[in-house]
């Protein structure tokens, strides 16, 4: 039984895998057969890893590799011979892989671009647009609207017992003036008298459409007697 499971492992071993094995059991260094074989330690790595597509072509890599399995003790016609085998196998298993990376995406493709998956592409899209739009459109409608104060500046300074309100909202919107009404022109521009008392006058400036959120400008104005 035990015979029978090592002839087994060994018989599944690549050519890679033999040569690396060889090369350990007789206590050399990947270093050391590339200087004795006075070549590049990159072609030993790449026999025993078996990577076959970076190697150089088969009448530089075979006289390496004949070099090699000599180095070893090993029939360099057997290496070659099996070297050529797997290579070639490599190659057509790699090519298969990639035959059949290219059917699944043909397949995926052909599912997807059928009548049927195209009519749900289309309903699902022209559904997306529309409720996006009626997310825009909503959001514009409760959204509340802009309001730009140009005069006064906050935290104003005055001995004049009056003020001109000067700024800009969008058109038919509902504008106040601490909660009191007040008319903008046709494009929103607004320009009022605000009577001030002494001292600080808060001015609370809001403006509404008919179904959105309240936007609101605060202004704080300091009314002093003439000569303070």
């Amino acid at each position: 039984m035990t015979g029978f499971f090592q002839k087994k492992i060994e018989s599944i071993q690549t050519l890679g895998e033999r040569l690396k094995k060889h090369r350990e059991e007789k206590g050399w260094s990947k270093e050391k057969v590339a200087r004795a074989l006075n070549i590049n330690v990159r072609y030993i790595k790449l026999f025993e890893e078996d990577k076959y597509n970076e190697l150089p072509p088969d009448i530089y890599a075979i006289n390496i590799l004949r070099a090699y399995a000599g180095w070893l003790n090993l029939s360099p016609g057997t290496v070659s011979d099996i070297y050529l085998k797997e290579k070639k196998l490599f190659f057509k298993t790699r090519q298969r892989k990639a035959e059949m990376l290219v059917n699944g995406w043909q397949r995926l493709l052909s599912r997807i671009l059928n009548p049927k998956m195209l009519k749900y592409a289309v309903i699902f899209f022209i559904f997306g647009g529309l409720m996006v739009y009626l997310g825009i459109a909503v959001n514009r409608i409760v959204s509340p609207p802009e309001l730009f104060i140009e005069s006064p500046a906050d935290n104003f300074l005055t001995v004049e017992h009056q003020v001109q309100i000067i700024g800009k909202t969008e058109k038919e919107v509902q504008l106040k003036i601490n909660n009191r009404l007040f008319l903008s022109d046709r494009e929103g521009n607004f320009n009022l008298s605000l009577d001030l008392q002494k001292g600080l006058n808060i001015i609370k400036i809001s403006a509404q459409k008919k179904y959105s959120k309240e936007r609101v400008v605060y202004r704080k104005i300091m009314v002093g007697e003439n000569g303070n």
